[in-house]
């Protein structure tokens, strides 16, 4: 086996096989204005811009990760997330020899994926005879598509997938053609570091129908069919790309078991766009400390901010991992504000400090690419305790001295009030806070006024 393998390694070397046409590299179109061509270089900027660690190589089937109603959902869901991220290079109609080019041709330069997937050969198997093109020469040229890889990325970690059935009957010739290049992939893979994955038997019915349930058409998978692969391939890059297991402070969470809090979501939604304050100029995003804008700061926002639209996005409770919930799929991105404002930290006190800055900096992140144009300003963790060697006071100030770190002071701003919250003694008195947790109205006025003089 291993004398084959370096044989047919040194006859595609030497271009001894350059009659057999599936592994004489040919662009499918040579129209710089064809789709093709301007998906080829689109595809070559993307992998230089990006340096995708996974590529998905082939014809049409990877093609379709990119497509509704067929890969999408499970392709932006598992192989387009850290530490995945994915680039399908998958063109419809492509055979060997047209993948062969492409990654002779610019889709490898200047760039090593760590792990490549492969699934050609079935438009060869479709679009020729089988006197044209016999199932060895098919196998030939995926045996090229491998070479070419290692050649130009030698660390790339290989995996081939079977030609898909074709047929939805199994005794439909095709079928019968596109097994015998699998059969001759596996011989010709045998002995190297290349690994060879078939999904077929999973997305067949007992009696080998390729139906309904998987296909669209008895050669393509449907959504349903994309599911089934991207489980198995999530099996085969696991080892490749290990997932890094996060602290719950940093995976978004919801109350949506406490009806109360649903209510209040739906409510900041509404009047988001039709309430009261209309499309808003400046929010308050977080915890009960932005709560409270309603309630104690109500007042100093109004002497502070005159007519400016306000919207109260604070939900009283909410504990970071549950802010990036909303961060993540609350209509920030439609707030079109000015100023997001964000109060976060009251009900976090047992995070470890290193863990509480990590899952903000995930919530600014958040705000951040949503707001087009706004600014953020990051009110600083409020002193806690109300003596001034409270064990919580050297926590908070350990905090704050992380989050100004994170800010620009362009389009994101840190407010910290904490010295004048305190008084000469560095005391926290009930004059501004009756429980060292949450403030009163004379804390909200301290905080308008440093808002205001930044967006003024």
């Amino acid at each position: 086996m291993k004398k084959l393998f370096l044989l047919i390694s040194f006859l595609l070397s030497m271009n001894a096989l350059a009659g057999v046409k599936a592994v004489t590299p040919e662009p499918q179109s040579t129209d710089p204005e064809s789709w093709w061509c301007k998906r080829f270089k689109t595809k070559c900027e993307q992998l230089k811009e990006t340096g995708a660690p996974l590529i998905l190589v082939g014809d049409e089937n990877m093609q379709m990760w990119e497509e509704s109603g067929r890969g999408l959902i499970p392709f932006r869901k598992y192989l387009q997330k850290a530490p995945v991220s994915a680039v399908s290079l998958g063109y419809s109609g492509d055979t060997t020899e047209n993948v062969l080019w492409r990654l002779q041709n610019g889709e490898l330069e200047g760039y090593t994926p760590e792990m490549a997937l492969v699934m050609v050969g079935n438009n060869n198997t479709m679009l020729r005879s089988e006197e044209e093109e016999p199932p060895s020469d098919t196998a030939l040229g995926i045996r090229a598509i491998v070479d070419t890889i290692k050649e130009r990325s030698p660390e790339t970690k290989i995996c081939v997938f079977a030609i898909l059935p074709c047929g939805r009957d199994s005794n439909d010739p095709r079928r019968t053609r596109n097994a015998a290049v699998n059969d001759a992939v596996r011989v010709l893979l045998a002995g190297t570091d290349v690994a060879f994955y078939e999904i077929n038997n999973q997305v067949m019915d007992v009696d080998l129908v390729f139906g309904e349930d998987y296909s669209y058409d008895g050669i393509h998978l449907n959504a349903t069919g994309y599911n089934v692969w991207v489980k198995n391939i999530n099996n085969l890059i696991a080892p490749v790309f290990p997932t890094e297991v996060k602290p719950a402070s940093q995976i978004p969470a919801t109350r949506f078991g406490e009806l109360w809090w649903k209510d209040r979501i739906y409510e900041i939604r509404c009047n988001t766009f039709e309430g009261k304050t209309g499309r808003p100029n400046l929010v308050f995003f977080g915890d009960d400390l932005a709560k409270g804008w309603e309630d104690q700061g109500a007042e100093a926002a109004k002497e502070a901010f005159g007519t400016r639209r306000r919207l109260v996005a604070g939900i009283d409770g909410d504990s970071l991992p549950i802010l990036l919930w909303r961060a993540k799929n609350s209509s920030l991105s439609s707030y079109r504000a000015g100023y997001i404002v964000i109060h976060a930290g009251v009900v976090d006190s047992e995070l470890p400090e290193d863990e509480f800055v990590d899952a903000f900096k995930l919530i600014f992140t958040e705000a951040k690419g949503k707001q087009s144009g706004g600014k953020i300003i990051v009110l600083a963790l409020p002193p806690r305790g109300a003596e001034p060697d409270d064990p919580m006071r050297a926590r908070v100030a350990n905090i704050n001295k992380e989050l100004a770190k994170i800010v620009d002071n362009n389009k994101s701003f840190f407010v910290n009030c904490n010295d004048e919250l305190l008084d000469e003694n560095g005391r926290l008195t009930e004059e501004m806070s009756p429980d060292a947790i949450h403030f009163t109205s004379k804390a909200y006025e301290i905080w308008a006024q440093a808002i205001a003089k930044i967006m003024n």
